[in-house]
Order: structure tokens, then sequence, then C-alpha cells
């Protein structure tokens, strides 16, 4: 069989999934049956999903806890501040984990690429193999859409064909250096590998467990990239399919909601919690106060469900629960939640009914939903679905962020970040702003990619500096 460099690798596979890592030498895992190639996509994708581990840091759902050991923020500065180079220090000091992203996402690329290539030579029945390949479509259509989403500028019809997209790594081969693709050939690839991963999904004939993709998962990632696309067609059509074959749940305020037996939980993946936790949260960081204030404490049920309070010195804090006690599965689930949301935006840019979708989420997540004023028309109608996403979608995935790229009209964003001695003592606050066409938007290019194919194009960004100083005594 086949052999190439990534792929003879050291996996630690689930206990119990196929019994591989009896059979070979653990640092020369070479697949021949379906059973193996299954457990490498599970292991891959599932147990470990590839994700920028801190880009809420970016966006406007976190803040310091100002009380907090600089030395403990400093770290996530140059993201929280974006950065020119997210990956430098204040002193040219390189920090490689804060864009890691890349490598990991074109990690999954090649495995995905090496199974759709050599599956159909593996022991087993055919309808596993389709199912296999399936999956393989399905991992490299979502790692291609989330590049996009963080290394190129958001979708724009008028633009795609002349922006520049991601490399498009479609094959085993081991090129060093490669060119983008524009904007408009990366949507379409993306696309292209979500129908065929839907193709063999189908053909398969097979259902596995929620760690890996069905059919309508691939209809919530296909009404997703739609509606990033501003396609209000397609993204209401594909929105559409999963709401017409999976009833929505309603929200509980304790215990885990994604589990397995839950009918609106389409896809589970990430077991392992991104490097940057609760505990990060907790140590230097916090959900904004301002956000915190636009639920409805009594009324919402997702309140209780998505954060945990502490009692500190600036009194309630806040944190997130969405990697821990909120769910039994994975930290990154495709949820029912989502396509309700995707269609009431799409039928609002269409002059459709919006509001029966707003009032079926509603009537799911809160105690008295006819307490809840949905406005009937207009902006209003807008910003409260988007609310409502902004709310129900927090904390997971790269959905916050990825939703302020793609707005319209983009708020600028404000990061206040304070400034310690030596003894712990507060000296000042620096002050950091993301106007709302700020090409800060888009990721760099990782330092490591760019020294090691010098003809790949960067990103413009601009260097960020305080716009004030505030030397304030607390």
């Amino acid at each position: 069989m086949k052999k190439i460099f990534i792929y003879i690798l050291t996996l630690n596979l689930f206990t119990g999934c196929s019994g591989f890592l009896d059979e070979v030498d653990k640092d020369q895992l070479i697949p021949t049956k379906t059973e193996h190639f299954s457990s490498v996509l599970l292991n891959e994708f599932s147990k470990e999903v590839a994700r920028f581990g801190a880009v809420d840091y970016m966006a406007d759902n976190i803040v310091e806890y100002i009380y907090s050991s600089e030395n403990t923020r400093r770290p996530y500065k140059p993201i929280y501040s974006w950065q020119k180079e997210i990956e430098l220090d204040e002193n040219g000091v390189r920090a490689t984990n804060n864009n890691k992203a890349w490598e990991d996402m074109y990690k999954d690329v090649g495995i995905a690429n090496y199974v759709i290539e050599l599956v159909e030579e593996a022991e087993g029945a055919q309808s596993e193999r389709d199912f296999i390949k399936g999956e393989a479509y399905f991992v490299r259509a979502w790692s291609f859409f989330n590049l996009t989403n963080l290394y190129a500028k958001p979708y724009s019809k008028e633009n795609a064909n002349v922006e520049l997209g991601i490399p498009l790594r479609i094959d085993n081969g081991l090129e060093q250096t490669y060119d983008r693709a524009t904007l408009k050939e990366s949507y379409e690839q993306i696309i292209a590998d979500l129908q065929m991963a839907q193709d063999f999904l189908m053909k398969s004939g097979i259902t596995k467990t929620k760690y890996h993709p069905t059919v309508d998962a691939c209809n919530l990632l296909f009404s997703r990239i739609y509606l990033y696309m501003n396609d209000w067609e397609n993204a209401d059509a594909y929105a559409s399919k999963v709401i017409a074959n999976n009833p929505l749940s309603m929200m509980v305020e304790s215990g885990p909601y994604v589990t397995e037996d839950r009918t609106d939980i389409l896809y589970s993946s990430g077991l392992l919690a991104p490097s940057i936790s609760e505990s990060a949260f907790d140590a230097g960081w916090q959900v904004n106060p301002a956000f915190i204030r636009l639920f409805d404490k009594t009324n919402d049920l997702r309140f209780n469900a998505f954060f945990t309070r502490m009692d500190k010195k600036i009194g309630e804090v806040y944190y997130p629960q969405k990697q821990g006690l909120f769910t039994k599965l994975g930290f990154v689930n495709l949820r029912v939640a989502e396509a309700y949301l995707n269609r009431a935006e799409a039928r609002y840019h269409l002059g459709g009914d919006a509001m029966a979708d707003l009032n079926a989420l509603v009537a799911k997540r809160y105690r008295a939903p006819s307490a809840v004023q949905i406005p009937a028309s207009g902006p209003s109608l807008l910003d409260f679905i988007l609310l409502e996403r902004r709310k129900e979608l927090c904390f997971e995935d790269h959905h916050r962020w990825f939703d302020l790229r793609r707005m319209k009209n983009r708020p600028a964003i404000e990061h206040r970040y304070t400034l310690t001695d030596d003894a712990g003592n507060k000296v000042g606050t620096e002050k950091y702003v993301l106007l709302s066409n700020d090409p800060n938007y888009t990721l760099p290019i990782p330092l490591k990619e760019r020294d090691n194919n010098p003809l790949i194009r960067n990103n413009e960004r601009y260097e960020k500096l305080p716009e004030t100083t505030i030397d304030d005594n607390i």
C-alpha cells in the first residue's frame, strides 16, 4: 500500500475502536482495513478537532479580568490587541502556538486526502468504504471552510474572483511551494467537497454515532456556507432540509445539553478541550459584562446553561461552560438551532417569514416565550436575529468571530489591557480598537509557513498601537 510521510503516524486511537493499535508497531501505523481508516479519521478530527483556540479573544464576548496578573494575560495580548504579527510578543519573541490553526487544519486536510485516495484499497464492505470516503470529504470541506474564514477576506461576490483564498491541497503531493487560490475557487472547492461527502454518506446507507457526519450535518454546513456567501436562497433551502428532519429540543439549565440521544445534535467533535480553556478565563479573562447584560437572566434558559458565576473583587464574574458542563460529547457541535437562525436570517433578506423560525427557537429557549418581544420587520428584526445568534452560538467553534467578519456593517471592537508593575499594582490601561473595515479581521499567514514557502502571499495587516494610556489609580 502506498505510504506518505505524514501518515506514518504516532496516534492514540480511541480505546476499543478497532484493535488497530494491537496489530502493528505504534510508530508505523499503516491502515489496511476500513476500520483502520475510520479510526484515523475519528482520532484526528473528532478527538482533536483543529481550531483557532484563541478565536474568542479577538471578538467581543470576553474581556480581561483587570485584577489578574499581567503575566497570565500577556501570552494572549498579541491576539487580544489584533497585532500585525500575532506570533510575536512586544519583545519580538515568537509564540508559535498563537497561530497553529493553519498547520493543524492542513494536517487534517492531508489525512483526508490520504483516506480519499487509498480507502478503496482497504479490506471491508463497499458501503463502509463509501461512508469513510464521505467522512474524509466532510473533514476536508470543513477544514477548507475554517481556513478560508480565518486566513482570507470575507466572501464578496463582486471581489471573490480577485481576492486571495487559501492553498487548495487536494492530493498527496509533497510540494514545498504553492500558491493561494482565489476566494471564489476556495468556496467552489468547499462546496464540491461537501457535495461529495453528502453523496458518499447517502450512498453508504450507514448511520453511526454523533462523532460521525450525516447527510443532515452536511445540509447544515451547506446552509452556513451559503449564508456566508449571501446566497440566501440556498441558505434557506439547506436549513429547511435540516429542520424538516430534526426536531429542536428544549434547553436545559443544568446537566449536559449535548448528548448522544438528543435529536437536535447532528454532529459532535473535539473530545479534547482546546488549549485555551475555562482555566485560562478563570486566570485572566471573563465573559464581557456587556454581553452578560444582553441576557434576560430570569427568563432565558440559556443563561445558566452557558455560564457559571463567581463572586470576585469586582462582584459577579462569569465564565463560559460550553467546554464543560454543557456537553457530554465534544465541544464543537453542529446543532439544529443554527438551522433556524440561518433560515431566519436568509428569509429576512428574501422578504420571507423569519418570524416563524424565531418563534420556534424562542419557544425552546425561554421560560415565558410570550414575554419576548420580536420586532415585526425592518432593521430591528435583523438585529434581533443576529442577537439571538450571538447568544445561542456563543463560545462554540468560530461562530462569533466569523459572524462579525461577514457582517455588512461590522461594529468596531474596543479592548482594554491593564498594565501592572512587578508587584502586581496597576499602572495604566491601554486601549486597542479593531475598526469596522479593519484588515486585521483577517489573520496573517503563519510565520513558519512564510519561512518554508517564501512565495506565498501574506495578508495585509496593520501594526496596532494603543490609542491611549490611562494612568489611573484603583
